[in-house]
C-alpha cells in the first residue's frame, strides 16, 4: 500500500504544477509558489530544498507515468495483446483524470508538451529517466507481442520490433498532434480508438 503524501507537501507541489505550466520555470518565484500554496515559506522550505526540488518532484510525479503506462500495468492484466492495451488505456485514463483533479485550468496537450520541453532543460536526469523507462516499455510490448503470435493472437508474419513500437508511440504522436493543431483535442477515446485499429491490422492478412 503506497504511503499517503503529506498533505500540505502535495498541495505545494499541485499549485506549483499549475504555475509551471503557465509560464516558464525561470519565471515562477518562490513567493509565487507560496501565495498560490497559501501557506507558509517556512512549510515550503520545511518540505523542499528550492524551486528546482519541487519541480523535479512534480516531473516524478506526474510528468514521468505518461512515458510509463506499460509498468502500471499488473501481471494479472497481460493475459493478451488486447487485455494489455486496454490496461494501458485505462492506466492513461487514470493519470488524465490526475492531472485534471490537480490543474485548477482547462489543460491542453500544448501545456504539457511545453512543460517536458521545461524538464528537459531543467532536470539533468529527466531524459535519462525516460529513455530507461521507454526502454522497459518497449521490452515489455515486445514480449507480449511474441506471447501473442505463438498463441495465434494475432498474425505471427509481422515484424515485431516496429509493432512494439508503435504501440509505444501512437499515444505521444496523438498527443503531439493536438498539441500543435488549432482543430484536434485528443482525449483517451482516440487512443482507444487508434490502438483497436492498429489491433484490428495486426489480425489480418492486409498488414504490411
Amino acid at each position: 500500500m503506497e504511503k499517503q503524501m503529506n498533505p500540505s507537501r502535495k498541495k505545494i507541489l499541485d499549485k506549483s504544477f499549475g504555475l509551471f505550466l503557465n509560464e516558464n520555470y525561470d519565471s515562477v518565484t518562490m513567493q509565487q509558489i507560496q501565495e498560490a500554496s497559501q501557506v507558509s515559506r517556512g512549510a515550503i522550505y520545511h518540505h523542499f530544498k528550492s524551486k528546482e526540488d519541487i519541480f523535479k518532484e512534480i516531473v516524478d510525479i506526474y510528468l514521468l507515468p505518461i512515458f510509463s503506462s506499460f509498468s502500471s500495468i499488473t501481471e494479472e492484466e497481460k493475459g493478451t495483446l488486447l487485455n494489455t492495451i486496454y490496461a494501458s488505456i485505462k492506466c492513461r485514463q487514470n493519470h488524465q483524470l490526475v492531472l485534471k483533479e490537480v490543474v485548477p485550468f482547462k489543460m491542453s496537450d500544448f501545456y504539457l508538451y511545453k512543460f517536458i520541453f521545461q524538464a528537459t532543460e531543467q532536470y539533468p536526469e529527466f531524459s535519462e529517466q525516460v529513455n530507461s523507462l521507454s526502454e522497459k516499455e518497449f521490452n515489455g510490448w515486445r514480449n507480449i507481442i511474441q506471447a501473442a503470435m505463438r498463441t495465434g493472437e494475432i498474425r505471427s508474419d509481422i515484424e515485431l520490433d516496429y509493432v512494439a513500437q508503435s504501440l509505444m508511440t501512437i499515444p505521444l504522436g496523438l498527443g503531439v498532434f493536438s498539441a500543435f493543431s488549432n482543430y484536434i483535442n485528443i482525449n483517451t477515446k482516440d487512443i482507444r480508438t487508434s490502438y483497436l485499429k492498429f489491433y484490428n491490422l495486426l489480425k489480418k492478412n492486409s498488414f504490411l
